[in-house]
């Protein structure tokens, strides 16, 4: 069964005030505890398509992954400052990255993701050219060990298995010994939403029609979960669209058995986290072994 821990267990090291500037800048120009302007944001309606959120619950979904990532970096001793060099993997419009820059400076923060739009976009938004494109699978061109964090919220819960232990060593090759990447994936509750997708009309969307059509035997896949199995299912009507096809693609639960023992020799397990009431995605935080 999995075993995720829940909330973060040190949430005190955050600074409270950090989410209402946060807040603020979705109305005004705001900037970061370094001094640095905060981005500008991409018009709601790219959020919602992007994120199924957009303004003040985009940004609180966001600092609550980033809570997660605090606390998993503290229990490294991992001091996230100016200085953290971090890589936001499939980076969308950048609204995880602007969470992160109450420590980390802009300078320091870089992306990949494979949508070229996106790279354009959040260049912009950003002022900086650090957002790259990079194909679905490695390398990343980036020198062995050049980053201290790697983050990525809603990538791992798409890609397949093979994407995911690819990048995972890509990961390990950027990463500094002491270095954590933090992910999330799709929580077993998932399975549940996807059960109710069955009982809907075609006609509701064409996503959750494909949803409802994913696996014939939901239990089965399920019970692969429990098992400590990653589950990956594909179709044309759940992929991205556009870069994101259905060969690499799709929907994709990752139990912490599986993130415990099947990322090689190069990963220590750190923690996990679930907490339904913030974000709908289970979180883990590994380290880079020396």
């Amino acid at each position: 069964m999995d075993q995720i821990s829940g909330k973060a267990n040190n949430p005190g090291v955050l600074d409270g005030a950090w989410l209402d500037t946060l807040i603020r800048s979705l109305n005004s120009e705001q900037a970061s505890p370094l001094g640095e302007k905060l981005p500008d944001f991409p018009p709601e309606e790219l959020q919602r398509n992007t994120t199924g959120l957009s303004s003040e619950a985009a940004i609180r979904q966001a600092y609550a992954f980033y809570e997660n990532v605090v606390d998993g970096a503290n229990k490294v001793g991992l001091a996230l400052n100016q200085e953290t060099r971090a890589l936001d993997f499939g980076f969308g419009w950048g609204r995880i990255s602007r969470v992160f820059m109450e420590h980390l400076s802009a300078r320091n923060i870089h992306g990949v993701d494979v949508d070229p739009s996106f790279v354009e976009i959040t260049r912009g938004l950003f002022k900086s050219d650090n957002f790259q494109i990079c194909t679905p699978f490695p390398p990343a061109d980036y020198a062995d060990a050049s980053f201290d964090l790697v983050y990525a919220y809603s990538v791992f819960s798409h890609l397949s298995e093979v994407a995911c232990q690819a990048w995972m060593q890509e990961f390990a090759r950027i990463l500094r010994p002491g270095g954590i990447v933090a992910f999330t994936t799709r929580h077993e509750s998932f399975f549940d939403f996807c059960a109710w997708a069955k009982t809907q009309d075609a006609s509701v969307s064409p996503y959750i029609s494909a949803l409802g059509q994913l696996f014939p035997d939901l239990g089965a896949v399920r019970a692969q979960y429990r098992k400590g199995q990653i589950v990956h299912g594909s179709s044309n009507g759940v992929g991205g669209g556009g870069p994101r096809d259905a060969s690499f693609y799709g929907e994709t639960w990752i139990p912490e058995q599986y993130a415990r023992t099947q990322f090689g020799d190069s990963f220590e397990f750190v923690s996990g986290y679930f907490d339904g009431t913030k974000y709908d995605q289970a979180c883990f935080v590994l380290k880079r072994k020396a």
